[in-house]
């Protein structure tokens, strides 16, 4: 099948996926239907949880860049990546207007399920490019026109000064049309094998379960409470 075929369908897989998993775990069901009610911990610890995986954007985008197999493909992730670069400072003005520091967030340990996703992505992105473009879409909010998380701390009155610089990243990347990303990329890949195509299809179902339990772990921990900062436990000395 052609770049623009496969990307269709993978599209369609995913709908269904994050209809019955992320958008009716317990973190989006909150935000969307009860912004007002739900902790200013769970607020503030989406954006230490989404600081660390734009921190390490690094860790599953540099592998992508030299992507040999199209010229055309190369040249918009490329882009991208330039386009990313000193996202995770905009949160980082957020977290400051809450008693944050960078040092305090860089010996800070992500949650498990941002770790996992960020290790996922690196590996895919080194060992699946084409599976790995898959996933931007998702990831940048490809049906997205105006970002719900935005929309909920509005209504949850928090400071101006934290909701500001989220808001600015969420609109930088939808006025540079980032969830379209994918979609522009595989128009640019000719043909996909059968093996491929399989291949992709079986690790989207994984990928959206690595991704529903990135926002399970937020609400589980900061809505009980949970520290913003999670002090790594080193043993011994080398």
């Amino acid at each position: 099948m052609t770049g623009k075929e496969l990307i269709l369908e993978v599209e369609g897989i995913q709908l269904k996926l994050l209809t019955k998993l992320v958008d009716k775990n317990p973190f989006w069901k909150s935000i969307l239907n009860n912004p007002k009610d739900v902790d200013e911990n769970v607020y503030y610890g989406m954006c230490v949880e989404n600081y660390h995986l734009l921190f390490r954007e690094s860790y599953f985008d540099a592998p992508i860049l030299s992507y040999p197999f199209s010229q055309k493909a190369r040249l918009l992730i490329n882009e991208f990546y330039i386009e990313e670069l000193g996202h995770d400072k905009l949160l980082l003005k957020s977290l400051i207007s809450v008693g944050l520091s960078e040092s305090d967030l860089f010996e800070s340990t992500p949650l498990p399920g941002t770790m996992a996703l960020c290790n996922s992505l690196a590996y895919w992105s080194r060992h699946d490019p084409l599976f790995f473009f898959t996933t931007l879409g998702p990831l940048e909010g490809r049906e997205i026109e105006i970002d719900s998380f935005v929309i909920a701390m509005h209504e949850k009155e928090l400071s101006k000064e934290f909701i500001d610089p989220i808001e600015s990243h969420a609109n930088i990347n939808m006025n540079a049309g980032h969830g379209l990303l994918t979609r522009d990329i595989f128009e640019t890949i000719q043909v996909i094998s059968d093996e491929d195509a399989k291949r992709i299809f079986t690790y989207t179902e994984l990928f959206v379960k690595i991704y529903d339990r990135f926002y399970k772990n937020i609400w589980n921990h900061y809505s009980n409470g949970g520290k913003l900062i999670r002090k790594a436990v080193h043993y011994g000395k080398a």
